[in-house]
């Protein structure tokens, strides 16, 4: 097992370098984040982005690695596997490790990069925002170290609830591309525990914004008798989803996975409702795969203290400034403490470090918190 130092809003601090490492000084670490800062999807870079400067400046203040300052450089992507290949190669000579990428198709395409680079310089990718399968199984999962669940174990969580109330009749609404194949196939295996399978699915291509019409969507699910919906996707196309599905009648259950980003999608929606007047947050449950930032846990409380101290807001030179963050905090900030939890809520654990399996998997912590 290999130990990585522990720091506030659940990201790394990194394991020990030594000067004249690729990405290493004596004064610094250099740390890559090739992530969305544009386009529809770049509220999740923004705050994976805000909650890792917030941790590593209380890192910095504390001493730092070994007396070295932690210093994140950025390479937006746009959430497009097109950008994400020169976003990483344009980092990857000049930083230690690649952190808290934003999705899956980004990744899939990084893959061989890193690969590639690790033999030569020892590059690897830490804490890839993404519980797809690729990174965790041969060959690249030796060069890349996962802090969260997978999504195959968020929809096990998903279908294990859904089926203890009696839902058999799950549809799926997702992303089209490897992202939403990832969180298809999971439903589907979870499903087929209990003798069953998908009852209808639906796409919409990557990009998709908030203002797009997915009636004819929710028309497949309804026509298939659906009683819940698994939606494997980003914010604002699942936001667009959700207010159509409420409008066309469809009050069956929606669950988002993690991914998703759930204080997002509940702003767009609570700003629909004030204009219309319609109640769009009822059955909506969203998957979280690090305890809630309202919990007492130390890490939550490290997480608040470094945000109310450092007050990130968005990278300088760097995307559209088509995002800013509308609350302090990130990570379902209305989140109903009393739903269930799965039953794989362990996490890897031990006081200041975290502790990674030789699967290079930390946790497998997933908690449904029903939105409003």
């Amino acid at each position: 097992m290999r130990h990585f130092a522990w720091g506030p809003a659940l990201v790394l601090l990194l394991p020990f370098g030594a000067a004249g490492e690729t990405g290493v000084t004596d004064t610094q670490i250099l740390v890559g984040q090739p992530a969305a800062f544009s386009g529809p999807s770049a509220g999740l870079g923004v705050e994976t982005w805000r909650g890792a400067t917030a941790a590593f400046e209380a890192a910095n203040d504390g001493g730092g690695v070994q007396g070295r300052k932690i210093v994140l450089v950025v390479s937006d992507d746009g959430y497009d596997p097109e950008r994400a290949v020169p976003a990483v190669r344009d980092l990857a000579d000049k930083v230690f490790a690649l952190f808290a990428g934003v999705g899956t198709p980004t990744l899939v395409k990084v893959l061989p990069v890193v690969l590639e680079h690790f033999p030569k310089d020892n590059l690897f990718y830490f804490a890839p925002v993404t519980g797809a399968q690729p990174q965790r199984e041969p060959p690249y999962d030796k060069v890349v170290f996962n802090l969260r669940a997978s999504y195959r174990q968020e929809t096990e969580a998903i279908i294990e609830k859904l089926h203890s109330e009696g839902r058999g009749r799950i549809g799926v609404l997702a992303q089209d591309d490897a992202y939403g194949q990832s969180g298809r196939d999971g439903v589907r295996r979870a499903l087929k525990k209990f003798g069953l399978d998908i009852a209808a699915e639906v796409a919409y291509p990557r990009g998709q914004r908030f203002e797009v019409s997915n009636a004819d969507k929710v028309e497949v699910l309804k026509k298939a008798g659906v009683d819940a919906v698994v939606a494997v996707g980003a914010y604002q196309a699942c936001a667009g989803f959700v207010r159509d599905a409420r409008e066309g009648g469809l009050a069956v259950p929606i669950h988002n996975l993690s991914f998703v980003g759930a204080d997002q999608m509940l702003s767009l929606l609570r700003a629909e409702e004030k204009r219309s007047g319609r109640a769009f947050t009822t059955n909506l449950v969203n998957t979280q795969v690090v305890p809630s930032y309202l919990d007492n846990a130390p890490m939550a409380r490290s997480y608040r203290a470094a945000i109310d101290r450092y007050s990130p807001t968005t990278p300088t030179g760097v995307g559209d400034g088509s995002y800013r963050p509308s609350s302090p905090y990130s990570f379902s900030s209305s989140c109903d403490s009393s739903s269930s939890s799965s039953p794989a809520t362990t996490m890897r654990i031990s006081p200041g470090y975290f502790t990674f399996s030789s699967s290079h998997s930390a946790s497998n912590f997933c908690r449904l918190s029903r939105l409003r």
